[in-house]
């Protein structure tokens, strides 16, 4: 029975130390794993850090090459006013391109700031793009002063574009607002509203009114209910269905404009003169059964 025990007692053993061993590995693996994901977000970070310092290092290469033009630049009263409105667009590129740079060199900066990730590498070539843009600021600061010097009409034209591009500007707006404006005229201009209804429905809404039983009906003469009425086009409205059998304008109308004809056994307004309809009234009152 003994040698038996034994080896129960060493196979215990090894499934446990095995058992441990595979533990051990697992947690090894997963901190192996945790470093390789930290590794690879920083290789990106650091990635995204070079490749905007190497986007700011392209941008000043073509602002000195803008600057070597400019500089070459023959300037005096034989440029014609193309050539001096070259330049100053030129110019105003510089100054935005510079300007630019400055603003993403300044959000590089901060993101930086915020990183656990550090560099010397990185920090110097962050002073050194600083110290490029400062001198290229410069730079340019300097040949706008000289090639105004030479050219005191380059730095009116620049001025005098600005004011130009500020005044279409303001003139579209004007337009605009004013073509809305007469848009508006128009429309109220060519407003009509009508209403049919039978005598009941009329008087209800105050639109015919009556003294007395025998005294005539008065149509439109007190304070009528306006939200009763029908919102028209006047030019475009050429006929009203009645839906009744008998129908009798009450508003003033030219009877030359206007004719009732009968459609299904209904009536049907059809307006053959808009212009001289509704010349006198605006307002088309019509009663109805």
């Amino acid at each position: 029975m003994k040698p038996i025990f034994s080896v129960i007692v060493f196979s215990l053993l090894i499934f446990t130390s095995c058992g441990y061993k595979s533990s051990e590995y697992k947690a090894l693996q997963a901190q192996n794993d945790s470093l390789l994901r930290v590794k690879h977000q920083m290789q990106e970070e650091l990635d995204g850090y070079f490749s905007t310092m190497n986007q700011i290092e392209q941008n000043i290469e073509k602002i000195k090459e803008t600057q070597g033009i400019l500089s070459n630049q023959p300037v005096g009263e034989e440029l014609d006013s193309d050539a001096r409105m070259k330049i100053n667009d030129d110019l105003l590129y510089l100054n935005e391109l510079l300007q630019a740079n400055k603003d993403e060199l300044a959000r590089l900066k901060a993101k930086i700031k915020r990183s656990s990730f550090k560099s010397a590498e990185l920090e110097r070539s962050l002073v050194r793009l600083t110290k490029a843009l400062e001198e290229e600021s410069a730079k340019v600061a300097l040949l706008q002063t000289e090639l105004a010097a030479k050219d005191s009409l380059i730095a009116e034209l620049g001025t005098t574009v600005e004011t130009m591009d500020n005044d279409i500007e303001n003139l579209k707006t004007d337009v605009t607002i004013k073509e809305s404006k007469i848009a508006e005229q128009d429309e109220t201009i060519h407003t009509a509203w009508y209403v049919f209804g039978t005598r009941k429905e009329l008087k209800e809404q105050k639109i015919v009114t009556s003294d007395g039983l025998f005294s005539p009906k008065r149509v439109l003469q007190s304070d009528f209910n306006k939200n009763y009425f029908v919102r028209i086009d006047a030019r475009k409205t050429k006929s009203i269905p009645l839906f009744s059998t008998r129908a009798k304008i009450l508003t003033s109308h030219p009877k030359s404009s206007y004719t009732l004809e009968k459609e299904n056994d209904n009536f049907v307004l059809l307006i053959t003169d808009t212009e001289d309809f509704w010349s006198i009234s605006k307002y088309l009152v019509i009663e109805v059964e």
